[in-house]
């Protein structure tokens, strides 16, 4: 049966940290097809862009504002599992730029990377597409309130989000033909 447990885990040392240092976008249906996944390690393995450049759009939120949040949901009468995968992120200063992506952002289907404070990577909505889902633009009343943007992504995916090979030294510095672009 393939719902079979493998493996248990004992306490391990307290060296974690939460939040997300980086957020890649691209457009879902450059990645619609050639994302490959190694079987040993259950890693993403292969990015499509072998063929020609591949964009991958960084936003790096505001410190200690970013999240991913994976929730499965079950329904036992229909024998149904989806997991509603989330990331949030705030990103500082109103601007006309901003403003443009982010109109560009919630009509479009996206693909999301989200690089964790350990470095690790996770794809969000690499099978169904990520969804720009709520927003908000905001100045705040007073001089220290936010004076930006803040938002969620959300998948509706039939698995977790897939973790990335590690990368040498900068992210996707091992998938060939992916571009990141920061500006």
């Amino acid at each position: 049966m393939a719902c079979l447990l493998e493996h248990g885990f004992l306490l391990e040392c307290n060296e974690g940290v939460g939040g997300v240092k980086n957020v890649y976008i691209a457009n879902w249906e450059f990645f619609s097809t050639g994302v490959t996944i190694d079987p040993a390690t259950g890693l993403i393995d292969g990015l499509p862009g072998t063929s020609g450049s591949v964009d991958v759009f960084q936003y790096q939120p505001n410190r200690n504002t970013g999240a991913v949040t994976v929730v499965p949901t079950a329904n036992l009468e229909n024998g149904t599992l989806y997991y509603d995968q989330s990331v949030e992120i705030t990103l500082g200063k109103l601007s006309n730029a901003k403003k443009k992506e982010l109109e560009n952002m919630s009509k479009a289907k996206l693909i999301v990377f989200v690089q964790l404070y350990d470095d690790q990577i996770v794809c969000v909505g690499r099978t169904d597409g990520a969804f720009l889902t709520t927003g908000s633009y905001q100045s705040g009343k007073a001089k220290g309130d936010l004076n930006g943007y803040q938002f969620t992504l959300n998948a509706q995916e039939p698995g977790q989000p897939d973790f990335l090979e590690p990368y040498t030294s900068v992210p996707f510095d091992n998938f060939t033909g992916i571009t990141v672009v920061n500006s």
